[in-house]
């Protein structure tokens, strides 16, 4: 009897979220083409990944695609330009970062050796405003038989081959994922004791991410207002970035907005500069930079919803998710506390769970989509 392996991808702007049999994990959705033949700098070096398809063409993928892009900012204006559009998910990139994600999860699940005769499910988040233009080339993408290698970290390049069905290929839009995430159970069915966040809305669902805040209304009952639905990306995270490489160009120009989140995942939040007036090394804290950029944006976010959404008088309930949905989350509640519009029990942070364990705020829209995946197949 084959084995089944149930796989969730939330391909975020930053970074490849999974959830795979019930375990968890992410990488930099990062990918660039390499000449490994040039490269020596993998052997036991934590997070490697590396992708070769059929054909013998390279792809470093995370991490070390992020650090390549870092270290060549002087020689490129901006290596994520067309990555960092929704146009991404038919791009050479989401192919190889999917496809890794795919390979990772086989790993952590110990079905490696199970390759050819799996049952792999799969379904993918997309946002929700091109989830209908985007689905069939994620399916093409994915369906059908599958062969390449990967190296994960200092382990042996290995050969994954394996089959996944055209029928057992879905994708569902990110924010009808972080509301499943927050009103379904393990299987994908209605907890009742949360339902009253659809059944008693209406609902503004905002989805904070890196690239897009994904503004979502959902009716009493549960239906989405496409109508009023909006992908903003004047607010997310690349937005914050921005500002901050604006406000360090004149001292530091290489350092774009993609470089800003390099630096501070790394946890390098100091850069140097040399003060030609001074004649000395002055340091600047990029950490505390985003800190003031956060709330600046946040202050703007909150504009911007109250002249959308005539200031939010029709909404009972507010959810918010996504990393950036995360970082804004204090000021939102704070602001409409004051203005008296919502309290705590109304303006909400998801909190993703699967089984008992509870997950980082990140994996909402992959525990949402993980949940509508296992009740999908149970209907």
């Amino acid at each position: 009897m084959s084995k089944q392996l149930l796989i969730a991808i939330d391909p975020g702007f930053d970074s490849m979220k999974v959830i795979a049999n019930g375990q968890h994990f992410k990488f930099p959705f990062s990918a660039v083409e390499t000449d490994e033949r040039k490269m020596s700098d993998y052997g036991g070096r934590r997070g490697f990944i590396l992708y070769k398809d059929a054909s013998g063409a390279t792809w470093r993928v995370g991490q070390y695609a992020r650090s390549l892009m870092f270290e060549n900012k002087n020689q490129q204006e901006d290596p994520l330009r067309n990555f960092y559009t929704e146009e991404r998910f038919i791009s050479a990139e989401a192919t190889v970062g999917i496809l890794s994600a795919i390979a990772k999860a086989i790993n952590l699940t110990g079905l490696y050796d199970e390759q050819k005769d799996l049952d792999i499910r799969l379904i993918v988040a997309l946002p929700h405003a091109v989830r209908n233009k985007y689905a069939s080339t994620i399916v093409g993408l994915v369906s059908g038989e599958q062969r390449y290698y990967m190296t994960f970290e200092d382990d042996a390049e290995r050969l994954y081959h394996f089959t996944i069905k055209e029928s057992n290929v879905m994708t569902v839009s990110q924010t009808i994922a972080a509301i499943l995430g927050e009103t379904s159970d393990d299987n994908g069915y209605i907890n009742e004791e949360k339902y009253f966040y659809l059944s008693n809305g209406p609902t503004l669902v905002i989805d904070g991410g890196y690239y897009t805040v994904g503004l979502v209304p959902v009716s009493r009952g549960g239906s989405v207002d496409d109508g009023r639905a909006e992908s903003d990306t004047s607010h997310a995270m690349k937005n914050v970035n921005l500002a901050i490489a604006k406000e360090i160009a004149e001292v530091r120009p290489d350092i774009k907005h993609y470089a800003v989140e390099y630096l501070l995942s790394q946890g390098e939040g100091g850069i140097r500069y040399m003060d030609k007036e001074q004649g000395k090394v002055v340091t600047i804290d990029l950490a505390s930079i985003r800190e003031k950029k956060l709330r600046t944006i946040c202050d703007s976010f909150i504009h911007y919803l109250n002249e959308k959404y005539d200031d939010l008088l029709d909404f009972r309930y507010i959810l918010v998710t996504g990393g950036t949905g995360a970082c804004f989350f204090s000021q939102l509640l704070d602001y409409y506390k004051g203005t008296g519009l919502m309290d705590e029990e109304h303006l909400l942070l998801t909190t993703p769970t699967i089984g008992s364990e509870t997950l980082p705020i990140e994996f909402s829209i992959a525990a949402g989509a993980y949940k509508g995946l296992r009740g999908k197949i149970q209907q």
